[in-house]
Parts: C-alpha cells; sequence; structure tokens
C-alpha cells in the first residue's frame, strides 16, 4: 500500500470482541494473546487496535499500547491519526 501511494500509512483494526457461549456454563472469549501479538506485530503493524467491546484479557498492561476501547478512538485518536 504505501509504494502504491508513496507514502506511510497508518492502520488500524476495529474489533468486536468474539465470544464463545458453552452450554450453561458461561462464555469463552476467542481472544487469543499469543496469536494477537504476532499478527499485530509481524504480519502488518498496527498503529492500534480498538474494541468495542473489550474481551477482559486485553485490559492487561500488555496490551496497552497497542489496544484501546473503540470509545478512545472516537473521542482522542481519530483526529490525530488522519492529521
Amino acid at each position: 500500500m504505501e509504494r502504491f501511494v508513496d507514502h506511510p500509512v497508518k492502520l488500524i483494526g476495529i474489533f468486536l470482541n468474539d465470544v464463545q457461549r458453552k452450554e450453561n456454563k458461561g462464555i469463552s472469549y476467542t481472544f487469543v494473546s499469543g496469536l494477537f501479538m504476532v499478527y499485530t506485530k509481524f504480519l502488518t503493524k498496527l498503529e492500534k487496535v480498538y474494541f468495542v467491546d473489550m474481551p477482559p484479557i486485553s485490559r492487561e498492561t500488555q496490551y496497552e499500547e497497542i489496544i484501546a476501547p473503540f470509545s478512545y478512538f472516537l473521542l482522542q485518536d481519530a483526529k490525530r491519526l488522519v492529521s
């Protein structure tokens, strides 16, 4: 993409948290931390990832630089990313 437009491109991801129901025993979150880090660090470098409904594990400190709630994007980052 950068070669096509001849300037750096900022990439973000906006996700809905996917869950799987486990019979009557609750919810299983499909967020896999190891795969997430591989995707965001090695496949395509993302500026930030925003979740409309953040999975509980994504609130840990190791993700605070890359994961934020979607409301943060709307209220703070959208203007910064387009400038």
